[in-house]
Protein backbone atom coordinates (compact mmCIF):
# COMPACT_ATOMS: atom_id res chain seq x y z
CA UNK A 1 0.00 0.00 0.00
CA UNK A 2 1.18 3.47 -0.75
CA UNK A 3 0.02 6.62 0.97
CA UNK A 4 0.56 9.87 -0.88
CA UNK A 5 -0.59 13.43 -1.04
CA UNK A 6 -1.01 15.94 -3.83
CA UNK A 7 1.12 19.05 -3.20
CA UNK A 8 -1.79 21.45 -3.81
CA UNK A 9 -3.98 19.57 -1.31
CA UNK A 10 -1.75 18.99 1.71
CA UNK A 11 -4.69 18.32 4.04
CA UNK A 12 -5.68 15.21 2.04
CA UNK A 13 -3.83 11.93 1.77
CA UNK A 14 -4.68 8.99 -0.47
CA UNK A 15 -4.05 5.30 0.13
CA UNK A 16 -3.78 2.99 -2.86
CA UNK A 17 -3.42 -0.77 -2.78
CA UNK A 18 -3.31 -3.23 -5.66
CA UNK A 19 -4.44 -6.82 -5.22
CA UNK A 20 -4.20 -9.88 -7.44
CA UNK A 21 -5.54 -13.41 -7.01
CA UNK A 22 -8.68 -11.95 -5.41
CA UNK A 23 -11.09 -14.72 -4.46
CA UNK A 24 -14.00 -12.75 -2.98
CA UNK A 25 -14.90 -9.96 -5.42
CA UNK A 26 -18.55 -11.05 -5.38
CA UNK A 27 -18.63 -10.77 -1.57
CA UNK A 28 -16.99 -7.32 -1.69
CA UNK A 29 -19.55 -6.16 -4.26
CA UNK A 30 -22.46 -7.44 -2.16
CA UNK A 31 -21.14 -5.45 0.83
CA UNK A 32 -20.38 -2.37 -1.26
CA UNK A 33 -23.05 -0.20 0.37
CA UNK A 34 -21.29 -0.62 3.72
CA UNK A 35 -17.79 -0.23 2.27
CA UNK A 36 -18.39 2.56 -0.24
CA UNK A 37 -17.99 5.30 2.34
CA UNK A 38 -14.63 3.87 3.37
CA UNK A 39 -13.08 2.62 0.13
CA UNK A 40 -13.41 2.59 -3.63
CA UNK A 41 -12.75 -0.72 -5.38
CA UNK A 42 -11.59 -0.22 -8.96
CA UNK A 43 -11.04 -2.68 -11.78
CA UNK A 44 -7.38 -2.36 -12.90
CA UNK A 45 -8.28 -3.52 -16.43
CA UNK A 46 -9.07 0.13 -17.18
CA UNK A 47 -6.06 1.64 -15.38
CA UNK A 48 -2.87 1.65 -17.44
CA UNK A 49 -0.67 3.80 -15.18
CA UNK A 50 -0.20 5.50 -11.85
CA UNK A 51 -0.47 8.78 -13.75
CA UNK A 52 -4.02 7.95 -14.84
CA UNK A 53 -5.04 7.09 -11.28
CA UNK A 54 -3.45 10.22 -9.82
CA UNK A 55 -5.09 12.32 -12.51
CA UNK A 56 -8.51 11.12 -11.35
CA UNK A 57 -7.51 11.75 -7.72
CA UNK A 58 -6.44 15.29 -8.59
CA UNK A 59 -9.66 15.90 -10.54
CA UNK A 60 -11.64 14.65 -7.53
CA UNK A 61 -9.92 17.12 -5.22
CA UNK A 62 -10.53 19.96 -7.70
CA UNK A 63 -14.23 19.02 -7.85
CA UNK A 64 -14.40 19.16 -4.05
CA UNK A 65 -12.57 22.48 -3.84
CA UNK A 66 -15.01 24.14 -6.24
CA UNK A 67 -18.13 22.43 -4.81
CA UNK A 68 -18.77 20.47 -7.99
CA UNK A 69 -18.90 17.00 -6.45
CA UNK A 70 -21.68 14.87 -7.92
CA UNK A 71 -21.45 11.84 -5.66
CA UNK A 72 -21.75 11.34 -1.90
CA UNK A 73 -18.07 10.93 -1.03
CA UNK A 74 -14.53 11.33 -2.33
CA UNK A 75 -14.05 7.65 -3.09
CA UNK A 76 -17.07 7.42 -5.37
CA UNK A 77 -16.24 10.80 -6.91
CA UNK A 78 -12.85 9.43 -7.94
CA UNK A 79 -14.51 6.49 -9.72
CA UNK A 80 -16.68 9.00 -11.57
CA UNK A 81 -13.63 11.10 -12.43
CA UNK A 82 -12.00 8.09 -14.10
CA UNK A 83 -14.95 7.83 -16.47
CA UNK A 84 -15.06 9.57 -19.85
CA UNK A 85 -18.77 10.31 -19.28
CA UNK A 86 -20.70 12.06 -16.52
CA UNK A 87 -23.05 9.14 -15.92
CA UNK A 88 -22.50 7.98 -12.33
CA UNK A 89 -24.06 4.52 -12.64
CA UNK A 90 -22.18 3.92 -15.91
CA UNK A 91 -18.90 4.88 -14.20
CA UNK A 92 -19.48 2.39 -11.38
CA UNK A 93 -20.53 -0.31 -13.81
CA UNK A 94 -17.43 0.12 -15.98
CA UNK A 95 -14.74 1.07 -13.46
CA UNK A 96 -15.96 -0.81 -10.41
CA UNK A 97 -15.02 -4.40 -9.73
CA UNK A 98 -17.09 -7.25 -11.16
CA UNK A 99 -18.22 -10.44 -9.40
CA UNK A 100 -15.48 -12.35 -11.20
CA UNK A 101 -12.68 -9.78 -10.77
CA UNK A 102 -9.42 -11.38 -9.75
CA UNK A 103 -7.53 -8.09 -9.43
CA UNK A 104 -8.58 -4.82 -7.84
CA UNK A 105 -7.33 -1.43 -6.78
CA UNK A 106 -8.43 -0.21 -3.38
CA UNK A 107 -8.54 3.56 -2.87
CA UNK A 108 -9.17 5.55 0.29
CA UNK A 109 -9.07 9.30 0.87
CA UNK A 110 -7.97 10.64 4.26
CA UNK A 111 -9.02 14.23 4.90
CA UNK A 112 -8.40 16.79 7.59
CA UNK A 113 -7.52 15.20 10.90
CA UNK A 114 -7.85 11.59 9.70
CA UNK A 115 -4.64 9.91 10.72
CA UNK A 116 -3.12 7.39 8.35
CA UNK A 117 -1.93 4.23 10.06
CA UNK A 118 -0.71 1.90 7.32
CA UNK A 119 -0.69 -1.07 9.68
CA UNK A 120 -4.31 -0.50 10.64
CA UNK A 121 -5.30 0.04 7.01
CA UNK A 122 -3.55 -3.17 5.97
CA UNK A 123 -5.39 -5.04 8.72
CA UNK A 124 -8.73 -3.64 7.58
CA UNK A 125 -8.02 -4.40 3.93
CA UNK A 126 -6.84 -7.93 4.64
CA UNK A 127 -10.13 -8.55 6.44
CA UNK A 128 -12.06 -7.29 3.38
CA UNK A 129 -10.01 -8.52 0.41
CA UNK A 130 -9.04 -12.17 0.14
CA UNK A 131 -6.10 -11.86 -2.21
CA UNK A 132 -2.43 -11.04 -2.55
CA UNK A 133 -1.44 -7.40 -2.15
CA UNK A 134 1.26 -6.32 -4.57
CA UNK A 135 2.99 -2.98 -5.00
CA UNK A 136 0.91 -0.29 -6.68
CA UNK A 137 3.23 0.70 -9.52
CA UNK A 138 3.31 0.96 -13.31
CA UNK A 139 4.97 -2.42 -13.77
CA UNK A 140 2.19 -4.22 -11.92
CA UNK A 141 -0.58 -2.13 -13.47
CA UNK A 142 0.78 -2.95 -16.93
CA UNK A 143 0.16 -6.64 -16.22
CA UNK A 144 -3.57 -6.07 -15.80
CA UNK A 145 -4.76 -3.31 -18.12
CA UNK A 146 -6.73 -4.23 -21.23
CA UNK A 147 -5.99 -1.83 -24.08
CA UNK A 148 -8.91 -3.02 -26.21
CA UNK A 149 -11.32 -2.42 -23.32
CA UNK A 150 -9.76 0.99 -22.61
CA UNK A 151 -10.16 1.94 -26.29
CA UNK A 152 -13.82 0.91 -26.18
CA UNK A 153 -14.68 2.71 -22.91
CA UNK A 154 -12.79 5.92 -23.78
CA UNK A 155 -13.94 5.74 -27.43
CA UNK A 156 -10.40 6.07 -28.79
CA UNK A 157 -10.39 6.05 -32.57
CA UNK A 158 -8.61 3.40 -34.58
CA UNK A 159 -6.38 6.18 -35.95
CA UNK A 160 -4.91 6.70 -32.48
CA UNK A 161 -2.02 4.28 -32.19
CA UNK A 162 -0.05 4.93 -29.01
CA UNK A 163 3.59 3.91 -29.32
CA UNK A 164 3.73 2.78 -25.72
CA UNK A 165 1.77 2.77 -22.48
CA UNK A 166 2.99 6.30 -21.69
CA UNK A 167 1.27 7.66 -24.82
CA UNK A 168 -1.91 5.81 -23.92
CA UNK A 169 -1.72 7.10 -20.35
CA UNK A 170 -1.27 10.67 -21.58
CA UNK A 171 -4.40 10.39 -23.73
CA UNK A 172 -6.42 9.05 -20.80
CA UNK A 173 -5.15 11.78 -18.47
CA UNK A 174 -6.18 14.37 -21.05
CA UNK A 175 -9.65 12.80 -21.28
CA UNK A 176 -10.01 12.78 -17.49
CA UNK A 177 -8.93 16.39 -17.05
CA UNK A 178 -10.90 17.77 -19.98
CA UNK A 179 -14.21 16.03 -19.29
CA UNK A 180 -16.78 18.58 -18.22
CA UNK A 181 -14.73 21.60 -19.28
Amino acid sequence: MIVSSIPQFTDTKVSLALFEQVRNAEEIRSNMSELSTSFAFIDPKLICSEEQMYSAIYKTLIEVKYNKMRTRNLNSECVLCLSPTSNISDAFQKFGIKDDSSQLICLKFHTGTDSVDKGELNTILSSIVKGLEIEFNNDNLSRFYDEALIRKIYKLSDDFKPQDVNSLSRALVDAIQLRGV
